[in-house]
């Protein structure tokens, strides 16, 4: 029971992002197969079983065939926990190179439901890498991009998964150029990425100004030099909520602080510190 509660959950927050149309489309399979009926079909060592007879033997003991049966009666009643078990037990006894891909996504995109990202990201990155292909791969680089972006929205998380993201839209869109279906979501996320990653950036900026403040580090100072510098070279141009007109403020704003000699700490300090009200948007222009 609370692991429905997990699960709905879960779906709640991610039909916002996905676009899902129903709740249960989110873990089944996508791509246009028949799916796990496609394989039953396919059965002919018990063609006259039936996905009620199956179920009643412990999924450990199954055949393939009523491993086969038992996963559609269990996706057609949602039975989630048993949906993993029977698939993790398919995976264990297909020779079947489509129907192994199919049960390591849609078990993929289970995990990926009830938030375990990490797990989620190893299979969806297995059927990328061992199953190239087949119909879901795309699907696959998708959700994986999903499995990464959740991530890297959690409060604290470092910035290594955000440009992990950030690779992986890059990378689906040169492998999908003419993607169309998830198209503005990967928008969405590319440009929230982009701004984590500055957000990011300027409060590592922030946090160098102030150790110079407290402590009177002198190379605190230029440590936030060198994070702004990597803000304009890398972030700034990505910006939508910055007007061009505060950009070249920003970037007129960064010269002139260059050209402050070195051994004027304070000038560069208080200089740098504006810049960052610049950037955070709380001023529009340096006076």
């Amino acid at each position: 029971m609370k692991q429905r509660i997990i699960f709905f959950y879960f779906i709640a927050i991610m039909l916002l992002i996905s676009g899902c149309k129903k709740p249960y489309e989110l873990y089944k399979t996508t791509y246009k197969t028949a799916g796990a009926q496609q394989f039953f079909n396919a059965t002919t060592q018990t063609p006259h079983i039936t996905p009620a007879q199956a179920i009643k033997k412990n999924i450990k003991h199954m055949t393939l065939a009523e491993a086969r049966a038992a996963r559609i009666y269990y996706e057609e009643h949602n039975e989630i926990e048993l949906i993993e078990k029977v698939l993790t037990h398919l995976i264990k006894l297909s020779d079947n190179y489509q129907e192994k891909a199919d049960c390591l996504y849609e078990l993929a995109t289970i995990h990926l439901s009830l938030g375990r990202l990490e797990k989620a990201r190893e299979l969806f990155e297995q059927v990328i890498r061992d199953y190239p292909g087949v119909p879901c791969k795309r699907e696959a680089a998708y959700r994986l991009i999903l499995a990464h972006y959740w991530d890297c929205r959690k409060a604290m998380n470092d910035q290594d998964m955000t440009e992990k993201t950030l690779q992986l839209i890059q990378t689906f869109m040169q492998e999908y150029p003419h993607e169309i279906e998830f198209a503005a979501n990967l928008a969405i996320m590319h440009d929230e990425c982009y701004k984590l990653l500055f957000d990011g950036e300027l409060l590592r900026m922030e946090y160098y100004l102030t150790k110079y403040q407290v402590f009177n580090e002198s190379q605190a100072v230029e440590s936030a030099r060198m994070r702004a510098t990597y803000i304009l070279e890398k972030l700034l141009e990505q910006q939508k909520n910055i007007s061009s007109q505060t950009k070249d403020r920003i970037l007129d704003h960064y010269t002139a602080i260059n050209a402050i000699p070195a051994d004027n700490i304070q000038e560069k300090y208080r200089q740098l510190c504006l810049l960052v009200e610049l950037l955070a948007g709380r001023v529009i222009q340096i006076p």
